[in-house]
C-alpha cells in the first residue's frame, strides 16, 4: 500500500498543531498531551493497533481538535489496513472540515476506497470494485484540485491516474 507523502506531511503539521493547542483546556493539559504523544508515537513507529486504540480514546476529549485527531486516527486505520474504517473516519472529517485538513481527509478517504476497490476486484466483485474506485477517483480529484501543493512528489496524482486507467478498462 502506498502511503502518500501529502498525508504524512499534513498529519505531521496537524500533530504539531494539536499538541501545541492543547493547553489546559482539553483533557487536563498534560494528560491529553501524554495520551496524544502515545497515539502519535505508536503511529509513527508502526504500532497501529496501539495507535488506533489511543486515538479512539482521545476523540471524546478532543474538543475543537476532534477533526484533526480523527484525521490522524483515519490515517492510522489506513496504515493498519482497516480501509473501511479509515474511509468512514476520513469521510467524517471531510464533512466537517475545510482547507488542508479536508484535503488530507479526502486523500486518506480516496486511498482507502482505492484499496477496497482493488480487493473487491481481486475477489471478482466488479460492481463493488468499480463503485469503490469511482469513490476513490472523486476523493482524490478533490484533494488534488483543492490543494495541489499538498502532493509535491505526485504520489496522489499517480494513484489517481492509476484509478482513472483502471476505471476505463472496467
Amino acid at each position: 500500500m502506498q502511503v502518500t507523502i501529502m498525508a504524512r506531511a499534513v498529519l505531521c503539521c496537524v500533530g504539531l498543531t494539536a499538541v501545541g493547542s492543547c493547553g489546559g483546556v482539553i483533557g487536563g493539559g498534560d494528560s491529553f498531551r501524554d495520551q496524544y504523544a502515545v497515539a502519535r508515537n505508536a503511529l509513527e513507529e508502526g504500532h497501529f493497533a496501539r495507535a488506533n486504540t489511543s486515538y479512539a480514546r482521545l476523540l471524546p476529549q478532543a474538543g475543537p481538535l476532534g477533526g484533526r485527531i480523527r484525521l490522524e486516527y483515519a490515517h492510522s486505520l489506513l496504515r493498519a489496513g482497516d480501509f473501511d474504517a479509515a474511509a468512514k473516519q476520513a469521510s467524517t472529517v471531510a464533512a466537517a472540515e475545510s482547507g488542508p485538513v479536508r484535503g488530507a481527509a479526502r486523500a486518506v478517504e480516496g486511498t482507502a476506497h482505492h484499496e477496497i476497490g482493488l480487493a473487491l476486484l481481486a475477489k471478482g466483485d466488479r460492481a463493488g470494485g468499480k463503485a469503490r474506485l469511482t469513490a476513490a477517483q472523486a476523493a482524490l480529484a478533490e484533494a488534488l484540485s483543492d490543494n495541489p501543493e499538498g502532493d509535491p512528489l505526485g504520489s496522489l496524482a499517480g494513484r489517481k491516474a492509476s484509478i482513472d486507467a483502471r476505471l476505463k478498462r472496467l
